[in-house]
């Protein structure tokens, strides 16, 4: 079963370009998504290899959301930048 999380260690603090990323998550998501898809062509229907490499998607892909969820939108980056725009005016009623 320890086989199941080890394809997931990634070496965030490596020097090398190509595992160097802004943000790793989709990439661990991709190898998560394909780990499960063979762990699951290799096992038998109900094992619990099976579950948790999908559990592993799941996770990673709230993360992903969350993560999305959390950045502002790009009209509120330009009125951070342009608080006296017309558009970013915010009135009382």
């Amino acid at each position: 079963m320890s086989q199941v999380f080890t394809c997931f260690d990634v070496d965030l603090h490596s020097d090398h370009p190509e595992t160097r990323s802004t943000n790793p998550l989709p990439n661990r998501l991709r190898a998560a998504l394909e780990h499960a898809r063979r762990v699951t062509m290799m096992y038998e229907e109900g094992q619990i290899e099976i579950a948790l490499a999908w559990e592993m998607v799941e996770e990673l892909t709230k993360a992903q959301r969350q993560q999305r969820a959390s950045q502002p939108s790009n009209f509120e980056m330009y009125c951070l930048m342009y608080p006296e725009a017309p558009e970013c005016r915010i009135y009382d009623l």
